[in-house]
């Protein structure tokens, strides 16, 4: 009898054993499923894409935008992030009556790669691609009438602007179902002074 509950105590110690490698398993899927569920703390140091850029192409779902004398026909000169990449800080000119106009606005982050600034509106800016050489985003404006309007932006800096970087800028331009013949070729007009 001593042998059979030397038996019965050893497996139900076993079971209670597995039952708790059991507990512990699902304990730790679950600990695993939620924190693979949180949004992990951005380490980019943001300035680190500070400097000089040009704006290489412009896209909108209204032309009049990115037209002579529209608001968002800019000539990007500087962006510079702080290391957060809370704030950007934007100086670009834009041409009134053919006349290049320094102007300057800064960008306040609301989400991770969005901002919003107050510029010709109300402007959300969305990061959609960063790079050492490209920056593409995504303008969504609220001008003072109440017109919304897309605008996709390419930004570039330096000589080496890739293919692969040009054709995520149509892709993004065709996610916002903005036409084709909207783009325009910003470098190519871009007359205003280097600073």
């Amino acid at each position: 009898m001593l042998s059979n509950n030397q038996r019965t105590l050893s497996f139900s110690r076993g079971r209670t054993t597995s039952a708790n490698k059991m507990k512990i398993l699902l304990l730790t899927l679950v600990l695993g499923v939620v924190c693979a569920d949180q949004d992990p703390q951005s380490e980019t140091d943001y300035s680190q894409f500070s400097g000089e850029w040009n704006t290489i192409y412009g896209a909108a779902s209204n032309i009049e935008k990115i037209s002579e004398n529209g608001p968002f026909r800019a000539f990007m000169r500087t962006l510079d992030f702080n290391s957060a990449g809370d704030t950007i800080h934007f100086t670009f000119f834009v041409k009134v009556n053919g006349q290049c106009r320094k102007l300057s606005t800064v960008a306040t982050k609301t989400a991770e790669n969005a901002y919003i600034c107050d510029y010709a509106g109300k402007t959300e800016i969305h990061i959609l691609h960063l790079s050492q050489n490209t920056i593409i985003t995504h303008f969504l404006n609220e001008d003072e009438e109440g017109l919304v309007t897309d605008i996709v932006a390419f930004f570039g800096k330096g000589e080496d602007i890739q293919q692969e970087d040009i054709e995520k800028f149509k892709e993004a331009v065709r996610e916002k179902e903005i036409p084709d013949e909207n783009i325009v070729n910003i470098i190519n007009i871009d007359d205003c002074p280097s600073e």
